[in-house]
């Protein structure tokens, strides 16, 4: 069925009596195939007189178009009785009963006088929407098609192939976002750049701004808005026309967990009503609510109900936890009277909102009576980890449960608004455990300025919207599909491998989390934990993976074709560059600090370095606002929310180094350099034929002048990557071991070297295959080298399903290697700490076998040895619940340890696991004999995630995320 084919272009019908939307919808679908073929369809309502080819759109039962379409000479649908994929039957009684579906179908026989018909019929409103813009999307245009410069492929043509498809319902009822701490991007753009001319009073986003959001959310098939609200921003509605054009694009407006009764108090609530304190004040605060109320009634809402302060702050009021809960009893009460009044229905139909945020939880759990047609909106912790969910009691009530969960986030222990690093793997995980939970009537997120969150928003959506669907594939799959639809299929696999890089890496340390300090209390910026002297230098590591990581992405950008180069730049490049720079700006300090200190000459340059890694910051956002698609985006980008230090250019070092010449050596797993009158040299860390991994020495100048060096092995076994050289600066030499020429057990040598007046001296040691108990007949898969044992958490030896419980491979990215293990399903009992049997709490399972991994390692010592498991630190599934894990040797005694943190925002154990990605549990065990061993790791509770397992024997942590894997090489 054409739709431009050759000189044939069909024509839009709708009825101009169905809902705004469906006009609004199908003028974008004619842009749309203008955008596609260079021709514009014509839009009519009038069916008067249709002829040619032929796109009717219309609602269900709101729609003469619709209704004379759908009907045959007899009177008997059109409609096929099956979908093309073979799907059970839809006809217009089974899509009349659908919230928020559609079918697209193309009718036969057409309709007198038109040669062919596609008709896009909507259950409801939003139903007919989301129909006409699947097409634009089969099509070729992406929703970010205005909003990210996602240019379409040309087509000659357009054509729907004959049959049925459809869609709905949502699994998800209400789905949408929150625009928030938007002082850095949406809103100065909106009010300089885009939309000036609304905002000539006051900064803020007019009806201008929301109709292209509320259009992108239609694209996206979302239903819900929690307008922009903060200090500084023109309240919503101070805008006349802003309710007006949500009600129009047939988007649900709400409120946030702070805005009650859609009042946004720190606009609106001004100095004459006097203080926001219910206890002191409650008839002014209801009169401030209820004419708020009636003024919105008309509109389809969801109300936000509760209290808290005028801003992210407890509410006023009470002295003591129960006084509190009393009074915030009473504003629940007064509130449900307003909403009883303004409305013709009953207030139990009013759809409402209460969310437990922060404090709220703590007054909730202590005895609030929330009614039961209230939905329960469950805050994350702001950091991507869900802080809790409803208990088997909660999930009966009417209302439902929801999710507030954050891809932006303003707050303790420190803001992340600059660059969107929420891995997708961890929102498809939480998202689903919250939907397993029972949370399904209500997901909101907290995306920002929208930009640069993009892709992680219309993830987050397309859970929203299908979630087995979505989460019965890897994410990496769909980021490929993602990236086909916006860049191509030939670099489709390589966008998606670059972004699960990205994602890796932040989830290790997010870029505004890299000056190491806190918001709330405010700490300056100190050493990032990454180490510059052991695990190979950590830090170089970290940098070179973003080098590489930079390359790809230009490498990518630079093959695609120009006019899908700003959209790449916005999509990934930006956010690449800036993680990148943000890594090295910190690292590169660190290391002068500790060169200047080494008395190195390159100190200087690695504070050149530093300011660069700044300045490239700076040059990248510049670019974004004003020179990106003309400075279509300026004011959207800021590399300095709230002029926090860590985006300052931190401390650097500084040396003067003496004229002439000078030869300094330092030596990886060494802070001080090696001085050359030592009567114990500074040692390599070993060398372990299973784990077969060079090792570094720096030499470097201490002058002013270049340096010749040699260097001498004193074995043949001992390899070096150079024997001499000029070095200028500094010099890194790598050292390795011939295998094949090493004696047999533990042996150690020397590596000196020697420039005019000085020879420094350097110990090498090695352990050869033979020297580890038990090692060549163990057929162990990991060994101690160096005192620890490192183990990916994936590579398990061995796992065991529990009743319940399995083990599966976790999209949510590791930290070092970018895989995890996950304990599924989300939800299932817990077990006894104390044995393999099943706590009587949530439900009752089948057995008493927990879900275990094994992992079989071979110790060289024998005696106590400490367990480090790092976990994702997700959070207890309900209030009562717990988050452990059991760890033993072999048959001996299980060590139980609970990862779940103690307490809310305050708590200095969660703040550490939301800024480093893990929650690390440790426990102690006695080993009676060294030799092969089998670890066994189980999982107690639901939600377990596990990235790493260290086994520290006779070794210590020396860097931020433990020692590298120690897998014997085979």
């Amino acid at each position: 069925m054409p739709i431009v084919h050759g000189d044939e272009i069909a024509t839009i019908y709708f009825d101009e009596d169905d809902h705004d939307v469906v006009g609004i919808a199908a003028r974008d679908f004619a842009d749309d195939v203008q955008r596609v073929t260079g021709d514009r369809p014509s839009v009519s309502s009038s069916f008067e007189d249709p002829a040619g080819p032929a796109v009717v759109v219309g609602t269900l039962g709101d729609s003469d178009v619709v209704e004379a379409c759908l009907s045959a000479p007899d009177d008997e649908p059109c409609l096929p009785e099956r979908g093309v994929d073979g799907d059970r039957d839809w006809d217009l009684d089974t899509l009349a009963e659908k919230r928020e579906s559609f079918v697209v179908t193309t009718v036969d026989p057409p309709i007198s006088d038109v040669d062919s018909c596609v008709l896009v019929v909507g259950s409801d409103r939003r139903g007919t929407a989301y129909g006409v813009y699947e097409l634009s999307e089969r099509m070729g245009v992406s929703p970010w098609y205005w909003w990210a410069d996602v240019p379409p492929e040309s087509r000659e043509s357009v054509v729907v192939e004959a049959g049925t498809y459809h869609a709905g319902p949502p699994d998800v009822t209400y789905r949408g976002i929150f625009l928030n701490d938007e002082d850095w991007g949406i809103r100065p753009w909106a009010s300089e750049t885009f939309a000036p001319e609304q905002a000539t009073d006051r900064d803020g986003l007019g009806p201008k701004t929301y109709a292209r959001i509320f259009e992108l959310l239609l694209r996206l098939r979302a239903n819900t808005v929690w307008p922009a609200m903060h200090p500084g921003t023109k309240a919503f509605y101070r805008y006349p026309e802003n309710a007006e054009v949500a009600d129009r694009y047939a988007i649900v407006v709400g409120t946030s967990h702070c805005e009650p009764m859609h009042r946004n108090n720190v606009d609106e609530w001004e100095g004459s009503h006097e203080e926001w304190d219910y206890e002191t004040n409650a008839d002014r605060i209801r009169e401030y609510w209820r004419t708020r109320v009636e003024a919105v009634s008309d509109y389809e809402n969801v109300f936000t109900v509760g209290m808290r302060g005028i801003h992210d702050s407890g509410m006023p009021g009470g002295d003591s936890r129960e006084a509190k809960v009393e009074l915030l009893q009473q504003v629940l009460d007064d509130q449900r009277e307003i909403l009883d009044e303004a409305h013709d229905g009953p207030v139990e139909a009013v759809p409402q909102v209460f969310c437990p945020y922060k404090e709220v939880l703590d007054l909730y759990r202590g005895g609030l009576d929330v009614p039961e047609d209230i939905c329960l909106l469950w805050p994350n912790d702001s950091h991507g980890y869900m802080r809790e969910l409803p208990t088997e009691s909660e999930r009966e009530r009417a209302g439902g449960s929801g999710v507030y969960y954050h891809l932006s986030y303003w707050g303790r222990p420190h803001d992340y608004l600059w660059l969107s690093s929420v891995p997708m793997g961890l929102v498809e995980a939480e998202m689903g455990r919250a939907y397993d939970a029972g949370a399904s009537e209500y997901w909101v997120v907290n995306v920002g300025d929208i930009k640069p969150t993009e892709k992680e928003m219309e993830y987050f959506l397309d859970l929203a919207w299908d979630v087995e669907g979505v989460r019965s594939e890897s994410v990496s799959t769909w980021l490929e599909r993602w990236a086909t639809r916006e860049f191509g299929a030939t670099h489709a696999a390589e966008v998606a491998e670059i972004l699960a890089e990205y994602y890796r890496l932040s989830h290790a340390r997010k870029p505004e989390h890299m000056g190491w300090s806190t918001v709330y209390p405010n700490t300056k910026p100190d050493d990032p934990a990454f180490s510059l002297t052991h695990g190979g230098d950590e830090a170089r590591r970290r940098v070179e993976a973003f080098e590489r990581l930079v390359d790809r992405a230009e490498a990518v950008s630079e093959a695609l074709p120009e006019r899908r180069h700003s959209a790449f730049y916005q999509l990934v490049l930006y956010q690449v560059r800036c993680g990148a720079a943000m890594s090295e700006k910190f690292l590169h300090a660190s290391r002068s600090r500790s060169y200047a200190g080494q008395g190195r000459s390159t100190a200087d340059r690695y504070a050149e370095l530093t300011r660069e890694a700044q300045e490239r910051i700076e040059a990248e956002t510049r670019y974004y606002n004003e020179e990106l698609v003309d400075g279509k985006w300026d004011g959207m980008l800021s590399d300095s929310p709230r002029d926090l230090p860590v985006f300052d250019v931190p401390g650097t070092g500084r040396y003067d180094p003496p004229e002439g010449a000078a030869l300094g050596v330092a030596v990886e797993g060494h802070r001080e350099p090696v001085r050359g009158d030592e009567v114990q040299p500074p040692t390599l860390p070993t060398f372990h034929a299973y784990v077969d991994r060079e090792r570094f020495v720096d030499v470097f100048t201490r002058g002013t002048n270049p340096v010749e060096w040699s260097a001498t092995a004193s074995d043949e076994w001992i390899q070096l990557s150079e024997r001499c050289g000029t070095v200028e600066g500094e010099h890194r030499l790598w050292v390795g071991i011939d295998w094949d020429v090493a004696p047999t057990g533990r042996t150690s040598g020397e590596i000196s070297i020697e420039a005019p007046g000085v020879r420094k001296t350097v110990g090498v040691e090695a352990v050869a295959p033979g020297d580890e108990v038990g090692l060549d007949d163990a057929g162990a898969d990991f060994v101690e080298a160096d005192g620890v044992v490192a183990i990916e958490a994936e590579h398990y030896s061995r796992a065991t399903d529990g009743s319940p419980g399995t083990w599966e491979r976790s999209d949510i990215p590791g930290r070092v290697s970018g895989a995890t293990v996950a304990v599924r399903p989300s939800v299932f009992a817990s077990y006894q700490p104390d044995s393999d049997t099943l706590a009587d709490n949530d439900r009752h399972a089948d057995s008493d076998d927990p879900p275990r991994l094994e992992y079989d390692v071979v110790l060289s010592t024998a005696g106590t040895v400490v367990v480090e498991v790092q976990c994702v630190p997700t959070q207890a599934l309900t209030a009562d619940r717990d988050l452990r894990y059991a760890v033993a040797f072999g048959d001996g005694e299980r060590r139980t340890v609970s990862i779940d943190p103690d307490g809310g925002e305050h708590d200095p154990e969660w703040q550490r696991n939301v800024l480093r990605g893990a929650a690390i549990g440790v426990s102690t065990h006695r080993v009676d004999s060294p030799g092969a061993q089998t670890l066994r790791l189980s999982a107690l509770d639901p939600g377990l995630v596990v990235d790493r397992i260290v086994v520290y024997a006779d070794g210590e942590r020396t860097t931020y995320l433990g020692p590298r894997e120690t897998a014997i090489d085979r």
